[in-house]
């Protein structure tokens, strides 16, 4: 029975230490807001746009390029538009890249909404709130204000004034846990915004990992630690637009532009010394008017989600391995002599009582599906709604056509009010 033993000291673990998910998701409404809202600017750009040359195919002998014009001079453009599409099928059409300028106005307080910035131990708690494996409405329950002091490297008690600030600011909300002392639960509001589209209030999210989140609770400077998130968002978007790119997109900003979040001290040189302290994540390269943000491969959102894949994949099958050999050791009764030890390992899997314990065989594809749950949710989560369906489908027997969407209804039928079990 030694082999079990590894169970209770993972489960004394748990309870005596934070436990820190291995990447983690944040809104960039939320966290531009944290940073600083830009003042408003325009952004100037040029988009590239095939335009067919009349003149070189011979268009105007042409009955569709005569439609074309008719149209035209009635103001039909849908079927100017349509008409068009069709000269590209034709084997004598000359098409031509042309080039225009556009100006895009920004004002980030309509985008996002207003909320007061944060100071540094503030951010950093924020953005650590988010490594505690909240659940799908943003609740984390019986967080130990005395380890998030020891992860911030700071007093108990600037968590709790920073607690007071972002409750103040209404970033996130916090209670007593009534569990444990100088334990907390932990709210926060916006949590459950972050997978919505655009159209439904959502503005996106980062992806971070745990060594990024080690980066920056190391930066001690106010400035250094918002360009370093400032950079991590426009690398983010810049990327997204150029998703075809196996390579993170490098971005490049003027040193006027990035004063716009900063506060009205921050000229060049203040600013240039302030990216300068905090080079973990970014390598820099400086002009006269402008600085550009190369990141570091090792943080690249398109080779994280991967890494995030894998390691989510591999922690779930041994998950489910453990599990076997729990219900394993409750099927073989005659062979273990101490039922209340066997129970209490089924009681730390949320497994209920049944005559027999069918293993939990599960596909690649049912991992991988899991795997995926565990970034866009988290371990734990994903590792309760498994119980659940073993207890209600897989212990009684019931025919299960997709494990992986029946532990995704499980995942966002969760009741809120778990936060305050025990």
């Amino acid at each position: 029975m030694d082999k079990y033993n590894i169970y209770f000291d993972m489960d004394m673990e748990r309870s005596a230490t934070l436990e820190l998910n291995s990447y983690a998701r944040i809104g960039k409404a939320v966290i531009t807001k944290a940073i600083g809202l830009q003042k408003n600017y325009k952004e100037v750009y040029e988009k590239s746009e095939d335009k067919l040359n009349e003149e070189k195919s011979g268009c105007h002998n042409c009955e569709v390029c005569k439609l074309k014009c008719r149209f035209s001079a009635l103001g039909v453009t849908e079927v100017c538009d349509a008409l068009n599409e069709q000269c590209r099928t034709c084997s004598q059409a000359v098409w031509e890249s042309t080039y225009t300028t556009h100006t895009k106005y920004i004002n980030e307080k309509n985008r996002y909404g207003y909320q007061p910035t944060l100071k540094v131990n503030a951010i950093k708690l924020f953005i650590t709130y988010h490594f505690l494996q909240p659940d799908t409405l943003g609740f984390i329950k019986n967080v130990s204000v005395k380890e998030l002091a020891e992860l911030l490297d700071c007093t108990p008690a600037t968590i709790r004034s920073s607690n007071e600030i972002l409750s103040s600011y209404e970033y996130c909300y916090f209670c007593n846990s009534g569990i444990s002392d100088n334990h907390i639960n932990v709210y926060i509001p916006e949590y459950k915004n972050y997978h919505k589209p655009a159209s439904e209030g959502g503005r996106g999210y980062l992806s971070l990992s745990s060594n990024m989140l080690s980066e920056l609770l190391a930066v001690d400077h106010l400035n250094t630690l918002r360009l370093t998130i400032k950079g991590i968002l426009e690398v983010d978007n810049a990327s997204a637009y150029d998703a075809a790119n196996p390579n993170l997109t490098d971005v490049t900003s003027t040193f006027d532009k990035l004063r716009g979040f900063l506060p009205s001290y921050c000229k060049r040189n203040v600013i240039r010394k302030a990216l300068e302290q905090g080079n973990a994540i970014f390598q820099y390269s400086f002009s006269d008017s402008s600085v550009t943000f190369s990141m570091k491969q090792e943080y690249a959102k398109k080779n994280m989600r991967k890494a995030m894949l894998l390691e989510s994949e591999q922690e779930v099958k041994n998950h489910v391995d453990s599990l076997n050999d729990v219900l394993e050791l409750a099927n073989d009764k005659e062979s273990y002599a101490d039922p209340e030890r066997t129970q209490a390992l089924l009681t730390m899997f949320s497994i209920g009582s049944f005559h027999r314990y069918p293993s939990l065989i599960l596909t690649n594809d049912d991992y991988r599906d899991l795997a995926s749950m565990c970034i866009q949710y988290n371990m734990n989560m994903v590792k309760q709604a498994i119980s659940c369906v073993y207890n209600d489908y897989i212990a009684k027997r019931r025919p299960v056509e997709s494990f992986g969407a029946l532990t995704r209804h499980y995942i966002r039928n969760m009741s809120v009010f778990n936060i305050f079990a025990s």
